[in-house]
């Protein structure tokens, strides 16, 4: 007779290597679900590689307790029940974090992981208005040299940079210009002008790198690590479902004086994923079967009379072409990677102080004296 094993003996080397290939986040919190000991042998702080999912709907709505998000790589959407977000503004994604702003006059933004219900408010006044917003790593694993940058048209461009040694929040004001990005210690924007770069250890304003009079303006920068990359969008008016006349072209920033934009025929193994006025990229050798050297991003088209939905598209630089990868039936959409590993933070006063202490600081210090020891 055939004799059957408890799952829940199975070797922990195997589950390893099981569980490490679970890149949809919905896959890997089932996993853990199965049985105490397949838990224990997936901890959250060892997360396999997660693919992005696409949050559903229009970027700047009044949000509900419920989200919808659809997974590209099982074709499935799955509900997040999400009381923390409810009647809240949304204002996109930063480092796997909603930007979200509730209603009212002492209300001031909040970071909230969709995943986890971590919440950490930003150290900003009330404003009516928040986008975008830039993160340059996780709040509440990575506080040290913390930085946040976001535009506020009633206030210009804020800075806010955590000083460890000081325990406090340094703001400053910054050119204006779409969102910003941290690369090597700097912080760059895009502006008329071309690209102006921050020193973060000094404050300064480095010499704006200006564009070529045949490039268009950029869409958005991306860190991409060992390079800075700028991506031109180009979309042309076309009614359906054709993506066709949808292309990008990727720029790399050579820092070698003088510093300029170079136009890159390939992007290697990275794969980059389009929002609104930003992005982010993720290297394709971290998931099994999935290709890189492609831009994903999303276009909405008309189903039916005042019926909007989203195709999701995937630009492959090699091949110079567009092609439909997927479908949501909302309107719009955010990239967004799951973190599953932030722990829950109280947005009461006496709880929040244990993570960061926010105080009002000097004019003389908000000429960016001592900023960021580092910048992640």
């Amino acid at each position: 007779m055939m004799q059957y094993r408890n799952w829940a003996e199975l070797d922990p080397n195997l589950l390893f290597h099981i569980y490490k290939k679970l890149y949809d986040t919905f896959d890997f919190i089932r996993f853990r679900a199965v049985c105490k000991e397949w838990c224990a042998a997936a901890p959250l702080s060892e997360h396999p590689p997660q693919f992005p999912l696409l949050l559903e709907g229009d970027p700047n709505p009044l949000l509900s307790s419920e989200f919808k998000v659809y997974s590209l790589s099982t074709g499935k959407t799955h509900s997040l029940q999400l009381p923390e977000a409810q009647n809240k503004m949304f204002f996109g994604q930063s480092q796997g974090y909603l930007v979200t702003f509730g209603i009212g006059d002492d209300s001031t933004p909040v970071l909230l992981n969709p995943f986890t219900r971590a919440e950490m408010p930003l150290p900003f006044k009330k404003c009516n208005y928040y986008s975008p917003v830039y993160i340059s790593a996780d709040p509440i694993q990575n506080p040290d040299g913390l930085l946040i940058h976001l535009r506020c048209p009633e206030k210009g461009h804020r800075l806010a940079v955590w000083n460890k040694e000081e325990k406090n929040w340094h703001f400053a004001q910054t050119e204006a210009g779409s969102e910003g990005v941290c690369h090597k210690g700097k912080l760059f924007i895009c502006c008329d002008m071309g690209t102006v770069a921050i020193d973060l250890n000094t404050g300064g304003n480095l010499l704006p790198v200006r564009r070529s009079n045949k490039m268009r303006p950029f869409y958005c920068l991306i860190d991409a690590g060992s390079a800075l990359l700028g991506i031109v969008q180009y979309h042309l008016c076309t009614d359906g479902m054709s993506l066709e006349n949808c292309w990008f072209d990727v720029y790399r920033l050579e820092e070698e004086e003088p510093p300029h934009w170079v136009k890159l025929s390939d992007i290697g193994d990275l794969m980059i994923f389009l929002n609104s006025n930003n992005g982010f990229c993720l290297s394709a050798d971290d998931f099994d079967g999935i290709r890189g050297n492609c831009i994903y991003f999303t276009k909405w088209y008309a189903k039916n009379d005042n019926n909007y939905r989203t195709l999701i598209g995937r630009y492959e630089l090699g091949e110079k072409r567009s092609e439909v990868v997927g479908h949501s039936r909302h309107s719009g959409g955010t990239w967004i990677v799951p973190n599953v590993y932030s722990k829950i933070v109280t947005t009461k006063k006496e709880k929040l102080q244990s993570c960061f202490v926010l105080t009002t600081i000097s004019k003389k210090k908000q000429q960016f004296g001592i900023l960021a020891k580092r910048c992640r």
